[in-house]
């Protein structure tokens, strides 16, 4: 195989599966902003 080739699927290789990228997001923590984003623009559209 050409060398193209070859980088080719070992870049494929190195990147993790679905699987590991969905338990990383599910692992990460939860960011909880105060006030909510949705309140923040709700306040800025209520004082036009």
């Amino acid at each position: 195989m050409s060398q193209y080739v070859l980088r080719a699927i070992e870049r494929t290789l190195e990147r993790p599966s679905r699987q590991e990228l969905l338990e990383s997001i599910r692992s990460q923590l939860e960011l909880r902003l105060e006030p909510s984003p949705a309140e923040v623009l709700h306040e800025e559209r209520n004082s036009l």
